[in-house]
């Protein structure tokens, strides 16, 4: 039977392991945008992070188990522990779950994959991205058809002044940035910035008349980074059913 002491030191150590491991993680994206590192290293250390807080929180909970004599800070330290193994797994499978998905490698997204919106007001601030401000053509067009076949240009019966209006108000709505509108051209352009690496999406919105109504189409694309794992289609998804809502 273990010694106290070695269940004490596991905990203790255990503990220290899985908070390095989280504070990795939080720091893979944050560092990359105070500029300590590119964001390609902050992508690596990710996993190395998660996996030193699952084998922290492991050996923290062996040893809480283990324990005879339960004091107040073990028991608060142990816990601790295994909040962040619990987090760390939590992390994995939903990280897994997306990848399994299958996303394409591609971050241009828009429901008029004849006649993409085109940026305007957007244009001078992704002057210095590496992904240009152009559509990214015909290869990025086939993916998105056989990946995203829901995503298409919406319909309403609104005249295009209602509609025109609903789309401005929903866009400010949106956790976005409002760069510009214009009613006469029936744009709106906008940009998401993420929270943890601070990757800047951009958004742009046509509203056109249509037979019975109106209609609008929305394109959002990444500013850095190939792939996306869907996080523009759902960007555009979210704006459409609040366009309706």
């Amino acid at each position: 039977m273990a010694s106290p002491k070695l269940n004490t030191g596991l905990i203790k150590y255990g503990t220290i392991l899985s908070v390095i491991g989280a504070l990795t993680v939080i720091l893979s994206g944050y560092g990359y945008q105070w500029g300590w590192w590119h964001f390609s290293f902050g992508f690596t250390i990710i996993p190395w992070g998660t996996g030193a807080a699952v084998i922290g929180g492991i050996l923290a909970g062996i040893g809480l188990i283990k324990l005879p004599t339960k004091t107040k800070n073990f028991i608060v330290a142990g816990s601790l522990s295994v909040l962040l193994l619990v987090a760390a797994l939590f992390n994995i499978g939903y990280w897994y779950s997306e990848v399994q998905k299958g996303y394409p490698p591609i971050h241009d997204i828009t429901t008029d994959l004849e006649n993409p919106p085109a940026f305007d007001a957007i244009a001078p601030l992704r002057a210095d991205a590496p992904n240009p401000v152009e559509y990214a053509g015909l290869e990025t067009a086939e993916a998105q058809r056989n990946f995203y076949s829901d995503i298409e240009t919406h319909y309403t019966s609104l005249s295009y002044d209602e509609a025109y209006t609903r789309a401005l108000e929903t866009a400010r709505q949106m956790p976005w940035k409002l760069v510009g509108e214009n009613m006469e051209e029936g744009r709106i352009e906008a940009y998401h910035k993420l929270a943890w690496f601070g990757f800047i999406d951009d958004v742009v919105i046509r509203v056109d008349t249509a037979d019975g109504g109106s209609k609008v189409d929305v394109r959002s694309k990444s500013r850095i980074g190939r792939g996306d794992l869907g996080v523009n289609a759902k960007r555009i998804k979210a704006y459409l059913q609040e366009f309706e809502n």
